[in-house]
């Protein structure tokens, strides 16, 4: 039986992936969706030879053909830039594993994220589910009857399909971002039998580093080529891709991610340095207030922006979804027990959905 490459509206086998890279299959006049079509036509384009035998030389051609491929940042806390990265540096952390494995695919394709999943399932012949584009409870209905056993999101995706029990999901990764506890424990509790990754990758670079939890250190191979100075990552030209729009200090690339150390050697990443704000001589990060909130009973979702302030400098403005039978008074009131005083909202209010990006993240 041929395994299963994709599954979004339509379900794609490995041989339907060969018959179209050889010119055997058409789309043109099919219904196929644009995720369809997009990773056939990524796949093809990695390709250098007219002929495919099987995937095992497809995975042969792509790694000899090395194409670069076309990547745009998110863009949310900036114009978007265009990185131009080779396969080699997209792959380089991706282990080939003998095991089956049925990747759910939250993040949109032509991000980093999304490239990450698809070549991590492409080079092992996994399966791929796509839950991008979906509501929350098809995504909670997808994971569970197509079987999916990999997960890679955001917290904050998380957080929106934890009112369910996920037994088949072997393994659930996080992209770098910080996690509450109290995600951490809802994730033990809804999915048991999932071991937990964390891996820092960037648009620039690819993917650096990887962990269990939710501290890093840089590895042996990287040491010459990331640094941290003033708490922020920095990389050198050799392991960052091409862009026209990258600002460079000297022969370094400031990432903008902030860290945090818990000893000599492991930190843990704290946020983006564009979203600091400075509140009554305070620099005040906006990630790790929402953060810090998150961890109080009752919050499902929090999103905190500044706004300019002629006493303060600057105000802090909170949106949030709450649980069923929890109050906003009463969220408010432990608000004190979790935040600084100058990190406590000026105003905040209850909404029914929070605007996130195409790979999930909160859109400031």
């Amino acid at each position: 039986m041929d395994k299963i490459f994709l599954i979004d509206k339509h379900t794609i086998t490995y041989n339907d992936l060969i018959h179209y890279i050889n010119g055997q299959l058409s789309i043109l006049d099919s219904e196929y969706t644009e995720l369809e079509r997009f990773v056939l036509d990524t796949t093809k384009r990695l390709v250098s030879e007219p002929y495919i035998k099987n995937h095992s030389h497809l995975i042969d051609v792509m790694e000899d053909t090395n194409g670069n491929i076309e990547l745009r940042t998110s863009g949310t806390t900036g114009e978007p830039k265009i990185i131009y990265q080779s396969f080699e540096k997209m792959i380089r952390n991706i282990k080939l594993k003998d095991e089956n494995m049925v990747w759910g695919l939250f993040y949109s394709v032509d991000r980093m994220a999304g490239y990450q999943v698809l070549f991590q399932a492409l080079l092992n012949k996994d399966t791929l589910v796509n839950m991008n584009g979906y509501d929350y409870k098809e995504i909670q209905q997808r994971i569970v009857s197509y079987g999916v056993t990999h997960i890679s999101a955001t917290p904050t995706l998380y957080k929106m399909i934890l009112d369910r029990v996920y037994p088949n999901v072997k393994q659930i990764t996080f992209g770098g971002e910080r996690s509450s506890k109290e995600l951490q424990h809802k994730i033990s509790e809804y999915f048991p039998n999932a071991r937990v990754k964390n891996i820092y990758a960037s648009t620039e670079a690819g993917s650096l580093f990887a962990s269990n939890g939710d501290t890093f250190t840089i590895p042996k191979k990287f040491m010459d080529k990331i640094r941290i100075k003033n708490d922020e990552i920095w990389l050198h030209k050799d392991i960052v891709g091409e862009s026209f729009h990258m600002k460079w200090d000297g022969d370094w690339y400031n990432t903008g991610d902030l860290v945090t150390f818990v000893n000599r050697n492991e930190f843990k990443i704290v946020g983006r340095s564009t979203n600091i704000v400075k509140i009554g001589g305070y620099n005040v990060n906006l990630e790790l207030v929402e953060s810090k909130i998150q961890q109080l009973d009752g919050v499902k979702l929090v999103k905190i922006t500044s706004k300019e302030n002629s006493v303060l400098g600057n105000i802090l403005i909170g949106e949030i979804i709450h649980y069923d039978g929890y109050s906003l008074i009463d969220i408010k009131r432990n608000m004190k027990n979790v935040l600084e005083k100058w990190e406590i909202p000026t105003k905040l209010k209850v909404v029914e959905s929070i605007e996130l990006t195409e790979n999930g993240k909160i859109k400031r």
